[in-house]
């Protein structure tokens, strides 16, 4: 029988994690602009820091949310660096977390979150 090593799965989980908090964040950043002309405003890259020209704010959507893919995978593998943790549940979390990212971005929902802000205010 040949002695197979592994590796530990903690930096693998911590990426997939990552994509799902950079899908949520696309999708948070996808209603927030739609409730807040100040957001919108700001979220236009390509005009306020000559990003992407002619995008608009989904400049500065794709860049956050890259900029949160990137930041909280460097956090999370720092933390799960030679570790073994339970894949299932980590993975459960990416999963949700980009579920709720892909149903922020999917108009019928946005939609209805922004008319929820827009009428209270």
């Amino acid at each position: 029988m040949q002695d197979v090593q592994t590796k530990p799965n903690g930096p693998v989980a911590a990426v997939f994690v990552a994509a799902g908090i950079g899908s949520t964040v696309m999708g948070l950043l996808v209603v927030l602009a739609d409730i807040s002309k100040d957001i919108s405003n700001f979220l236009k890259f390509d005009a306020n820091f000559g990003i992407g020209s002619g995008v608009g704010p989904l400049s500065g959507k794709a860049i956050l949310a890259t900029i949160a893919f990137f930041g909280s995978w460097v956090v999370l593998h720092y933390l799960n660096r030679g570790k073994e943790v339970d894949f299932n549940k980590w993975l459960t979390a990416a999963l949700v977390l980009v579920l709720v990212g892909f149903a922020l971005t999917f108009p019928p929902v946005f939609e209805a979150i922004v008319g929820i802000f827009k009428s209270e205010g």
